[in-house]
Parts: structure tokens; C-alpha cells; sequence
């Protein structure tokens, strides 16, 4: 995960890129949980600037709540995206499209029980609904 001095500094856009490519390496669950918490602050920060975050924000908790009610604890230190600009934009929905990757590769892992595969396949697709309402 991101430390205080990696992330010191760090704009909100910068730590969603730092996220994606931590993700691309592999089945990390601190960082997975990273990502989630950081899209959330995401939705919470710009909400009320198009209903388009709505439809992601709603997206996101049930996946939140159904697959990383362990991890809440998971913090990433950078700023709060301060706009709905195209930046942000694209630093978010880069990372859920490869949080749901992440997701995909949990739900074919054999080693999972059936219950937990499907959760995690669920979670991809409502990580790609939650993109598709910002694109």
C-alpha cells in the first residue's frame, strides 16, 4: 500500500495511477481495498456535480460492503479530487476497469469456494456498470 511518504504530495489522480499499476502486478488485497476506498472518496468529494456519480457511488458501496467489509481500515494518503474534470475522470475509471481485472482473476481462482467466486464476479461487473456511468 501507499505509506505516508509515498503518497505524501501526491494528487488524487496520481495515487489512482499508482493503484492501477499496483493492481496489474497481481492479486493484492490491501491494494484492491486501496482502490475501492479511493474511488469511494471519489464519489463522495464530486457527487452532486452529475448524477452520473450516483449511479457509480451506489455501485461501489454494495461492492464495498459485500467484498471489503474486512478491509475498511485500508487508508490512502492523497488529496481529494478537488474537480469533475477529465483527469479525474479517467484516473478512476482506469483503475475500477482494472479493479474489476482483479476481480475477474479472484472469481476463475479454483481455490475459492463457489459462494466467494460468484461475489467476485458480481463485484466486476458492478465495477464495470460503476465506469460505464462515467464514460
Amino acid at each position: 500500500m501507499l505509506t505516508s511518504n509515498q503518497a505524501h504530495g501526491m494528487t488524487y489522480a496520481e495515487a489512482a495511477r499508482e493503484i492501477t499499476a499496483r493492481l496489474a502486478q497481481g492479486v493484492d488485497g490491501t491494494v484492491a481495498a486501496g482502490a475501492i476506498q479511493l474511488a469511494i472518496e471519489a464519489w463522495q468529494c464530486l457527487a452532486g456535480t452529475d448524477l452520473a456519480w450516483d449511479r457509480y457511488g451506489l455501485e461501489l458501496l454494495d461492492v464495498r460492503a459485500r467484498l471489503y467489509s474486512d478491509l475498511d481500515d485500508v487508508v490512502v494518503d492523497a488529496g481529494a479530487p478537488v474537480r469533475d474534470d477529465v483527469e479525474t475522470r479517467l484516473a478512476v475509471t482506469t483503475m475500477l476497469e482494472q479493479l474489476a481485472r482483479y476481480h475477474d482473476r479472484r472469481a476463475g481462482d479454483d481455490r475459492e469456494d463457489l459462494a466467494r467466486r460468484l461475489s467476485h464476479d458480481a463485484g466486476a461487473q458492478q465495477l464495470r456498470r460503476a465506469v460505464a456511468a462515467l464514460v
